[in-house]
């Protein structure tokens, strides 16, 4: 079975069960409830079979036969007297001369698939209009990045990871990293917030980065739950408006930044000596300067449309990567190949078999949450196994190995050591 089928299968497995309703199980197959109840006929006589079409697997009445398909290739073909007649042409002398009635579409993707044909070539390019600059700092934001031989040969490759404000063409932020990587892009989206304040929205590509590509499963189409990235889930719960790009050209300002840095980067850094990312990354600050004192234009509107952190706002629980994890009988938790001892306090309740979330920073500190509760917690250290003992310190064969705790339990049983 294919996945559509599968998940239909589920669908009706949790109907029959008691976990679906109708209602709920008609919105999710797209079906009527009339047709809902013959198909739940259906599958309580046949079963996973109820759901795969009669027709799967048997070959289509009006198939061409593949003698008839040859004879037309041959005629079609390079050496073919026909070889040089368009589609419709050559369906009318096909059937006039070789007895041969086929339909034209039919001929047409026959042609195409053989390779005697060439498909038809894409029609010109989509007619862009020019967009206007938002009228305030602030208001929308483009980022992205640019993997780049930016040390050229004096040192390795990477992605230079930046921001550029619509309104002004401000860049706000650079850095170079390894590759283009999420923990750069958390690092722009706090570096930002923290310096300027939360834009109202911001244009990116669809990297998997920004934008999942997964589709949502039965659980979270039931929840009306959407797969996030982390990145896009930090927009969301900020409030973030976040607008994928179906285009290079829809986020023209970005690009054309890279273009121009690609130019004049390169050779300031190679005019300062730079051979290594962090010295480029300590180069950037003050090139940004002179970049925005040059380039930057001032906005239609003074106001800016930043909005600013509040002072109480925990920091970490947003600008983080976030996974969850279930606390053990223990208090216990297991992340990144580490064991966590859960602290909690006398008056709070007991997380057993709860789900927390682990939040990690950029700088790799974690912090652990209960809803937006931050729990305090400490790294569980198992003590060191002792070495063996050595055989002239062991005890004589057939003597009884007495431990301190077998002789306190002694004592606390008969009140003798």
């Amino acid at each position: 079975m294919n996945p559509k089928q599968q998940r239909h299968v589920e669908i009706l497995t949790r109907l029959e069960a008691g976990a679906l309703d109708v209602a709920t199980a008609t919105e999710l197959l797209g079906v009527s409830v009339r047709q809902l109840r013959r198909q739940r006929v259906r599958f309580r006589l046949d079963g996973m079979a109820a759901v795969i079409h009669g027709n799967c697997g048997r070959q289509p009445a009006n198939r061409t036969e593949p003698a008839r398909v040859a004879q037309i290739l041959a005629l079609a073909g390079p050496e073919g007297q026909y070889h040089d007649l368009n589609t419709c042409h050559m369906q009318e002398l096909l059937a006039r001369e070789e007895q041969i009635v086929i339909g034209r579409s039919t001929l047409d993707r026959l042609l195409k698939q053989a390779g005697v044909r060439q498909r038809a070539k894409t029609g010109p390019p989509a007619h862009r209009r020019r967009r206007l600059r938002r009228a305030a700092e602030g208001m929308l934001l483009q980022m992205d990045g640019s993997p780049f031989h930016w040390l050229e040969a004096r040192g390795p490759k990477g992605a230079l990871i930046g921001a550029i404000d619509d309104a002004t063409g401000k860049v706000l932020f650079l850095l170079l990293r390894p590759s283009e990587d999420q923990v750069g892009y958390l690092l722009l989206l706090r570096s930002i917030a923290e310096r300027y304040g939360l834009p109202m929205s911001i244009y990116h590509d669809r990297h998997t980065i920004l934008r999942s590509p997964k589709q949502a499963t039965l659980e979270e189409q039931l929840a009306g739950q959407t797969p996030m990235s982390q990145i896009q889930r930090i927009m969301a719960e900020l409030g973030i408006e976040a607008i994928p790009a179906y285009s290079p050209q829809a986020k023209g300002r970005i690009e054309r930044l890279w273009g121009t840095l690609q130019d004049r980067l390169t050779k300031e850094l190679r005019l300062a000596h730079i051979t290594t990312l962090e010295q480029a990354n300590a180069f950037l600050p003050g090139f940004m300067e002179r970049y925005n004192a040059r380039f930057a234009q001032p906005p239609q509107d003074p106001a800016a449309a930043w909005v600013p952190l509040p002072a109480e706002l925990d920091r970490p629980y947003y600008f983080a990567i976030c996974e969850t994890r279930k606390v053990g009988r223990d208090h216990c938790i297991r992340f990144a190949g580490g064991c966590w001892q859960l602290l909690p306090g006398p008056k709070d309740p007991s997380l057993v078999e709860q789900r927390i979330s682990v939040h990690r920073v950029p700088e790799g500190e974690l912090y652990l949450y209960h809803g937006k509760r931050r729990l305090a917690y400490q790294a569980f250290v198992a003590p060191p196994v002792a070495p063996p003992q050595p055989a002239s310190q062991a005890s004589p064969a057939g003597a009884p190995v007495v431990r301190k705790s077998t002789v306190k339990q002694r004592a606390w049983l008969f009140g003798q050591p």
